[in-house]
């Protein structure tokens, strides 16, 4: 079980934080489809079922994230992932079974970049209200300050969640 410990920021200048991204580091895309699923009652916890494409080939990942500290603009949260090996479908049904309820269902392309010890994110979502977010997560607090940092310019100043 990992504890995150990241930041996140809703991105005003994708263009330009792609280029100065790429600058730093290698650039790897994604194709994501996520299906949230959740406790009634409970918008704290979700569990998701992640279809991801890139040029590996294809793998599905079910993750569960529990609830979150926010502290000075960084979150900390517990998660725990495993591999599907079957569809999701059946993950799906075995989940509505025990009690979840299927919340809805996003798509995303992932910029992924490795940079200093840290995991770096830029998600295009189709869902016009979350607009492009930019993750930065690593074992480190002291470094993904430092990151968020230098990247004011092409994001909201102030950390969402």
């Amino acid at each position: 079980m990992a504890n995150e410990i990241e930041m996140n920021f809703k991105v005003t200048n994708k263009e330009g934080l792609l280029v100065f991204l790429k600058s730093l580091g290698e650039e790897k895309t994604q194709d994501i489809k996520m299906t949230y699923l959740g406790k009634q009652g409970d918008e704290s916890f979700y569990i998701r079922i992640e279809e991801i494409s890139d040029e590996n080939g294809d793998k599905k990942v079910l993750t569960a994230k529990g609830n979150f500290v926010s502290n000075d603009g960084v979150n900390q949260r517990k998660e725990v992932s495993i591999p599907i090996t079957s569809s999701p479908e059946q993950y799906i049904e075995f989940l509505t079974l025990i009690g979840m309820e299927l919340r809805d269902s996003k798509s995303k392309i992932r910029h992924h970049f490795h940079i200093d010890d840290l995991e770096i994110t830029l998600d295009e979502w189709n869902v016009e209200d979350l607009g492009n977010r930019l993750e930065i997560e690593g074992l480190d607090e002291s470094k993904v300050k430092e990151f968020a940092s230098k990247i004011v310019q092409y994001c909201n100043p102030t950390p969402s969640k």
